[in-house]
């Protein structure tokens, strides 16, 4: 966010003044915020809120779908007695057939809980990324007495993206 950075491939991102990397914990006389400041604090909060908005469908979505993965296995058991009675009494093919059916449902089966615990572990992830980075960004701002003032609203369509309007009101305070 700064004017005085520069980055190459060995070092990175670093401080064109000192050629260390940035350090946010120190106060540094020379930052000089550049246009990137409104639109890191937008991307940054559209995030953070996006990610709190997508909350309740994860979980649902998580439920759904182990629910449907614990009926498939619990339906392959069931399954699996059913056939077994039948081929108690004959042999031969069909005992291929209905062992390779029964493999089949079990892929499904781990298939579902894969997309459950999978959309949860993304969901876990992202929220957390999302949250450390705004509590950064907030930490930065504040250490600069600059505080921000950020509306969000979202404008769902039916079968489209979401329309994302954001404001952003950006002060500086100089009374310390």
């Amino acid at each position: 966010m700064c004017k005085n950075k520069s980055q190459n491939l060995e070092i990175g991102v670093f401080c064109s003044l000192t050629n260390k990397n940035p350090n946010f914990d120190i106060y540094c006389d020379k930052i000089s915020f550049n246009e990137n400041l409104e639109k890191k604090i937008t991307e940054i909060n559209i995030a953070f809120e996006k990610t709190k908005r997508e909350k309740k469908w994860v979980y649902s979505y998580f439920v759904v779908f182990l629910i449907m993965s614990l009926a498939m296995f619990l339906f392959t058991y069931k399954f699996n007695d059913y056939i077994a009675n039948i081929l108690s009494k004959a042999s031969g093919k069909p005992i291929f057939i209905a062992s390779s059916i029964i493999i089949i449902f079990i892929c499904i089966g781990v298939v579902l809980l894969g997309y459950a615990f999978g959309a949860l572990n993304r969901y876990r992830f992202d929220s957390k990324k999302n949250t450390e980075d705004k509590h950064e960004l907030d930490a930065i701002l504040k250490l600069y007495n600059i505080e921000y003032d950020f509306k969000i609203s979202f404008k769902d369509r039916m079968l489209m993206p979401t329309d994302i309007v954001t404001e952003l009101k950006i002060e500086k305070n100089y009374s310390d």
